[in-house]
């Protein structure tokens, strides 16, 4: 059984045919090329996220309050500041104190923007890159 990929050397090939035939032979010869193109794809995904951090802060305030203070006095005789009247069963005065509280606001202080900006750069490409090439060879003539 013979293998049907093998040819007999002694026997004529198409190309030594056509050669014969005063025809032209050819064959085709490939190498790769280095083609430097540009291809956009994702790099890298940001994301923007707020969140709130707590601070133990110790200042010292100074914070004012109104107290009510009680003076009792004797009227004399002949005082021209008090006021004669009948005694009453009911009066009454309202008086309204006052106090600072400390308070906490909430400020806008920055705004954060974010933008892009496409920077250029050069690069060096190194790649092995591969050819054919084509021999002849003639066996020696008799």
């Amino acid at each position: 059984m013979t293998d049907p990929t093998l040819t007999d050397p002694t026997e004529p090939t198409a190309a030594a045919a056509a050669a014969a035939a005063d025809e032209a032979v050819s064959m085709v010869r490939s190498e790769e090329r280095l083609v430097v193109g540009r291809e956009t794809r994702v790099a890298e995904r940001v994301r923007l996220r707020k969140h709130v951090v707590s601070e133990d802060v110790t200042p010292t305030v100074t914070l004012r309050r109104e107290e009510l203070v009680v003076e009792h006095e004797q009227v004399e005789d002949g005082d021209v500041t008090a006021d004669v009247h009948e005694p009453s069963t009911h009066e009454e005065l309202e008086i309204v104190l006052h106090e600072e509280r400390l308070e906490v606001v909430v400020v806008p202080v920055e705004r954060v923007r974010v933008r892009v900006v496409r920077v250029e750069g050069e690069r060096t490409v190194t790649e092995v890159l591969r050819r054919e090439q084509i021999d002849l060879s003639q066996p020696p003539r008799p």
